[in-house]
């Protein structure tokens, strides 16, 4: 009896079953399967950031994905560049080009050797800080041929990135920093800077992942060898930020919660070192009450570190 009963529910269910013939029916309302749309098709690119010098002696620095990158700066040797970026496998040809902060030698150094072999990246730069290059420099008039200008405050797209430039106080030549936005990441560079500008404060407000400078501790540069007026310079409001300046707006705007990673940039070799530029931020940030990542796993924290002067930085992804 019990056989012929689960005999008799086997045949019932099989029956059920569509044939392999059979056609499906669509649902009610619906008479044609929908192509899906290109959004739901599109996978996210990862974000990836390294520094290859960061300092009075050279800056540059890359942000990417694997189909699109720019550089900040050309102040760092072109063929050392290119060997960081095979290193680390990214084609150049994937760069769009070179965003220009100011006129200084250290950060504009390179930059016409860098796109001579690179005939398809363009150098972003304002026009007065473009001119002040040309003034200021020995450089090939053929830069010409690869300047895009840009304007501050005037959105431009490169590639997955929205860029903006803004306002920051320095002696360069209209000097800027920039907001890159892309891929869920809102990356701010504020380097070369003696204040903290409002228009720089906004889009520092906004940050996600934070590059900004840290150039001194003012201890080190009132009793160092420099003289008297180049002290003076470096201290000034168009001059350079110092450690407890940087950690204090560090600690105010890190209430927010917005921010995952600092990179401190620009520090001097005389005025300062990493240790102590290190211990002044998070002194000031453990003390606001934040909490932050003693290693890369902790990726629920604040992870803050000090970007190399005279090398590369590793390949850091963005998250």
């Amino acid at each position: 009896m019990t056989r012929r009963r689960r005999s008799h529910n086997s045949e019932a269910f099989w029956a059920a079953q569509p044939g392999l013939f059979d056609v499906p029916q669509a649902p009610e309302g619906d008479s044609e399967l929908k192509p899906l749309d290109d959004s739901e098709l599109t996978v996210a690119e990862k974000v990836r950031f390294m520094s290859f010098g960061s300092g009075s002696s050279g800056n540059c620095s890359y942000i990417g994905t694997p189909s699109c990158g720019i550089l900040i700066d050309a102040g760092v040797d072109n063929k050392y560049v290119m060997e960081q970026l095979a290193a680390n496998s990214i084609d150049p040809l994937t760069i769009k080009g070179i965003l220009l902060t100011h006129d200084h030698s250290d950060h504009v150094r390179f930059a016409y050797a860098i796109l001579r072999y690179n005939h398809h990246m363009r150098l972003y730069a304002t026009p007065k800080a473009f001119n002040g290059l040309l003034r200021r420099h020995s450089v090939s008039r053929r830069i010409k041929d690869f300047h895009t200008p840009i304007y501050k405050e005037f959105p431009f797209t490169l590639g997955a990135f929205k860029v903006t430039a803004f306002e920051t106080s320095h002696d360069g030549t209209d000097n800027a920093g920039f907001a890159i936005d892309g891929e869920g990441v809102h990356f701010v560079v504020a380097t070369d800077t003696g204040i903290i500008t409002p228009r720089a404060d906004h889009y520092i407000r906004m940050a996600t992942h934070l590059m900004i400078e840290s150039n001194y501790d003012a201890e080190m540069l009132r009793t160092g060898r420099y003289p008297q007026h180049l002290k003076a310079r470096i201290a000034s409001e168009s001059g350079h930020l110092d450690n407890a300046d940087t950690a204090r707006f560090l600690a105010e705007i890190a209430q927010a919660k917005t921010l995952r990673k600092i990179f401190l940039c620009h520090l001097s070799q005389d005025n300062n070192t990493p240790k102590i530029a290190l211990d002044t931020v998070r002194a000031a940030l453990e003390g606001a009450g934040i909490a932050l990542a003693a290693n890369q796993f902790q990726q629920d924290r604040l992870s803050v570190e000090a970007l190399p002067r005279l090398e590369s930085s590793p390949l850091v992804i963005l998250s």
